[in-house]
């Protein structure tokens, strides 16, 4: 089954050994600058990956909850992967065990969906697991949909955009009340839809506005957009 996976370009940097795991397991890597997540597996799925001690120091400075939200907000499947040991990354920080016990409910409740990983190796085999039973799942999915109802269709429609997702497709659809009128509107959904980033609202100008070219010069940013 063909694998690929989509790394923000910040974490292509940081994370070279999860990259080259992943390569290894036959995934394609698509690089591209996300405005949620370090990994995106679907329409759908996006992954945030966190060192054990950058978990933690997430949690004292605060930006755990954001990115948590943000994930949540744009993906119907957000997960968030701790990487290597946890308990001695708090033992070495020197924070409250309860307090992390507390963010790990916190992100649970909040929809957020938790994976481990002892190691780089270990989490690009989770992102491969997801990205392989998720293609199955979108497939199978798809055909329901298709079938289903013309609210499964329309919201299939516009969460295809970059950085919509099917919770933000929902929001536009009931402000607007049909795909034709969101997307006649598309100028306004910055101002209408909270987390949407100004390259993503450039990205989706460009895909409405620019002239369709048989030829597929854009190689890269197509197999991103695919999504």
């Amino acid at each position: 089954m063909n694998c690929v996976v989509v790394v923000d370009s910040r974490e292509y940097v940081t994370g070279q050994a999860v990259i080259k795991a992943i390569k290894g397991l036959g995934c394609e890597v698509v690089v591209s600058t996300l405005a949620v997540g370090d990994y995106v597996i679907s329409s759908d799925v996006a992954v945030e990956r966190k060192r054990a001690m950058d978990f933690i120091n997430s949690i004292i400075d605060g930006r755990l909850f954001q990115q948590a939200s943000e994930l949540v907000e744009a993906y119907q499947e957000p997960y968030v992967v701790i990487e290597g040991d946890l308990w001695e990354a708090i033992g070495v920080r020197g924070i409250s065990e309860n307090s992390v016990m507390g963010a790990l409910v916190k992100l649970a409740r909040g929809g957020v969906r938790l994976l481990w990983s002892r190691d780089e190796e270990g989490t690009a085999y989770l992102l491969y697991s997801l990205s392989t039973s998720s293609r199955g799942l979108v497939k199978v999915m798809g055909s329901k949909r298709k079938a289903s109802s013309i609210r499964d269709a329309q919201i299939s429609l516009l969460s295809s955009l970059p950085g919509i997702g099917v919770k933000r497709a929902i929001k536009l659809l009931k402000i607007y009340g049909t795909p034709l009128n969101a997307l006649v509107n598309f100028r306004q959904w910055r101002f209408k839809v909270s987390g949407l980033t100004p390259s993503n609202a450039a990205l989706i100008r460009r895909i409405l506005e620019t002239k369709f070219n048989d030829e597929d010069q854009d190689q890269q940013g197509d197999a991103t957009l695919g999504w």
